[in-house]
């Protein structure tokens, strides 16, 4: 990837949930570096888009790329799926999202939340990811 590689592109993509079409060929690119906002009323496709970006929901038609590399897909329409989980895990592991509505774990403390997905999805170091998560929250 070079540093004009896009980190995001997405072209024509198309999302429905059954005969509902929420997605009808949007298409944008995530320059390295930029800040992008999704504006829209509530309903308008926003968190889908997202979710769709992500591969937290499968989209039924168009491009995805992350730096440069398409998503692989198996499938069409509604059956279309990404087709590596090596690749999506890949993805995820570089990409962050942050939810509408979102639940912290009730049995932890609000730094053991912030700890858990670096400790436990990306295998960090807890003394290093917690050093980290408490300059966070100072913040």
């Amino acid at each position: 990837m070079t540093s004009e590689t896009p980190v995001i592109e997405i072209h024509d993509l198309h999302k429905a949930y059954g005969a509902l079409e929420v997605l009808k060929g949007v298409s944008m690119t995530a320059p390295r570096g930029h800040v992008l906002s999704l504006i829209g009323s509530s309903g308008s496709g926003k968190s889908t888009l997202l979710r769709c970006c992500n591969l937290l929901e499968d989209s039924q038609q168009g491009e995805i790329r992350f730096k440069g590399e398409p998503v692989s897909w198996k499938g069409s329409s509604h059956h279309r799926r990404p087709a590596d989980a090596k690749q999506v895990l890949r993805i995820r592991t570089n990409l962050s999202m942050v939810f509408q509505q979102f639940n912290l774990w009730a049995h932890m403390t609000i730094l053991q939340n912030v700890m858990e997905a670096p400790v436990t999805v990306l295998g960090r170091d807890r003394a290093e990811v917690e050093q980290a998560a408490r300059g966070y929250l100072d913040k």
